[in-house]
């Protein structure tokens, strides 16, 4: 009796012991799972390590683990490589099947990384297995509500997260998901998701987040997203209130103070920003990753002086980021640091692979290049740069303004043509395409330029002073007085500033004087052009007293006018 009485002790001590260790494995999980959605992804990853070196047969663990490395690239999508972060977490999800093939959630890990590749052929046949693992009336399968809700969330996540609009087979597993376990919050995180990132529907959004909410007033994932919501709706006042009390639900959710830092940028609040970004990378751990996106940050904030700081610090620790000495050449060239920046950008350049190369890229290189007076180059590279993408039509007119700043005005023309049979040239480019046939006395085409600048611009004088000088060109006797009219706009339309524009004035003063004085000796029995000559040269000399030419004009018109 006593010998039975030890070995059912035995056992229950055995039993009390397992549960013991499940429930802490559970619990490891759920905080490396909170690490993941607080976006501490180098922090997760050590206990997801540790979580299976004590149970390698896990399947949730190796789910969650790869899982971790796609949301650190939906986290930082710009620093952070989609190809490798799929590779790892395929890897785990692959592991995830062989260490527990029964377990259908690797199988929806394994569609979202097929989704992300737009393979979708392969997602569906892995969503065929993972949906064959579930329980049906006609299997024998045995598996808990909250498993087969959580493994129907996944699959619908993986098409919300891949931005696949397929919201017919989304839907129809949340619905299935809510029917096996309502108070799975995930499910309407994933349902609002949906809404609003495929459908655009911000009112059945807030409609799950708020479920959310009212299943676990503690989730500070829907108070973000709720927040999310409000920022788009340019509801900053309502955006902030949620990420505040995202942040008072759980001071350690970096997301929330991230968000937080872009919505104070918003309000020009900057320092208050640069806190919050600072007290999101405290949360991240330091680790580069998070610095990475801090970067980032300081980018889009252009606060060119502090993310050229920590670039230079992430480099010190760690030379192989390739994508920080391309910003590093980005945040030189913003900060006006030109020289420099053109060093880091060939530096990066020459370190970087051909296929990694970026039409941004080559765009920064040719701006530097021209920054740095070396425009017969920077044409080049910057042409080369319009050629990627033939759409940005405007990098055409930097193309231009570098072959006029060595004075290469035969190409500038073409370029300017060319830019103006794509899509009509702006303002500016009509004025310099004009000043450059100005500059090869192609006077003809000057004029038709600068009249259509004029018109476009009828109260900018410097176009006026241009054409008119144009047109004197063309006839520089003024036997036409081609150039008459013009000069004639230009003292009407400087009327209201006669001191700022007194050079304009006293020009076109002269060659009014000029023009009828000229008209005076070809035809001298008309003496009312002689008037009119003394008037404009009496004009010249009230703005310039000691003008020799109109001083010599007027004592030849006093012998005619009595």
């Amino acid at each position: 009796m006593i010998h039975v009485a030890k070995r059912y002790g035995i056992l229950a001590l055995f039993l009390v012991l397992t549960l013991f260790i499940r429930t802490a494995q559970s619990q490891d999980l759920s905080d490396a799972i909170k690490l993941t959605r607080s976006e501490q992804f180098n922090a997760a990853d050590k206990l997801f390590s540790t979580i299976l070196a004590g149970n390698p047969s896990d399947g949730d663990v190796f789910f969650y683990y790869g899982d971790n490395y796609l949301k650190r690239y939906f986290a930082d999508t710009l620093n952070t490589s989609l190809k490798d972060m799929t590779a790892e977490a395929k890897a785990m999800f692959t592991k995830g099947v062989q260490q527990e093939p029964t377990n259908p959630i690797n199988y929806a890990g394994l569609a979202e990384v097929a989704l992300l590749a737009n393979n979708i052929t392969e997602a569906q046949q892995y969503l065929d297995k993972a949906y064959s693992l579930l329980p049906t009336r006609k299997n024998k399968i045995v598996m808990t509500p909250e498993k087969h809700a959580r493994s129907l969330v996944k699959m619908a996540d993986a098409f919300v997260m891949a931005k696949a609009k397929d919201t017919a087979r989304i839907f129809t597993y949340l619905r299935e998901a809510e029917k096996m376990n309502p108070q799975d919050i995930d499910i309407y995180l994933v349902r609002g998701d949906a809404n609003i990132y495929l459908l655009n529907n911000g009112s059945n959004a807030i409609s799950n987040y708020n479920i959310v909410q009212s299943l676990n007033p503690n989730s500070s994932m829907a108070n973000l997203r709720i927040g999310q919501l409000w920022m788009r709706a340019k509801q900053y006042q309502m955006a902030l209130d949620y990420y505040e009390q995202g942040v008072k639900i759980d001071s350690t959710f970096a997301p929330a103070y991230r968000e937080l830092g872009f919505l104070l940028y918003k309000a020009g609040r900057y320092e208050e920003a640069k806190k919050m970004f600072r007290k999101f990378l405290e949360l991240s751990a330091g680790n580069i990753p998070a610095r990475l996106q801090f970067i980032n940050t300081l980018m889009e904030l252009q606060d060119y002086p502090e993310a050229i700081i920590e670039i230079n610090e992430v480099l010190a620790m760690d030379t192989t980021i390739i994508d920080l000495y391309r910003a590093r050449a980005y945040a030189l060239y913003e900060n006006e640091e030109y020289e420099t920046g053109l060093k880091a950008i060939e530096n990066f350049l020459e370190r970087t692979p051909v296929d990694k190369i970026r039409r941004s890229d080559i765009l920064y290189h040719g701006r530097l290049l021209s920054k740095n007076e070396k425009d017969s180059m920077a044409a080049i590279v910057l042409y080369n740069a319009w050629e990627l993408d033939t759409s940005k039509i405007d990098i055409l007119s930097e193309v231009a303004m570098s072959y006029i700043k060595y004075k290469d005005y035969d190409n500038t023309i073409r370029i300017y043509t060319l830019k103006d049979s794509i899509s009509n040239a702006n303002v500016l480019d009509i004025y310099n395409w004009a000043k450059a046939y100005y500059n090869i006395q192609d006077y003809t085409n000057a004029a038709v330029m600068f009249e259509r600048f004029s018109v476009e611009q009828p109260t900018y004088v410097a176009g006026f002073t241009w054409w008119a000088r144009t047109l004197f060109n063309l006839d520089p006797e003024s036997d036409e007085g081609l150039a008459k009219p013009v000069y004639e706009q230009i003292l009407e339309i400087t009327l209201e500033d006669t001191v700022k524009y007194h050079k304009q004035r006293l020009e076109a003063y002269y060659y009014m004087a000029y023009y009828y004085y000229h008209q005076y000796v070809l035809n001298k029995k008309d003496k009312d052009l002689a008037r009119e000559s003394m008037k404009y040269n009496k004009d010249v000399l009230a703005i310039d007293p000691e003008n020799e030419k109109a001083k010599q004009m007027v004592e030849a018109l006093k012998r005619v006018i009595k």
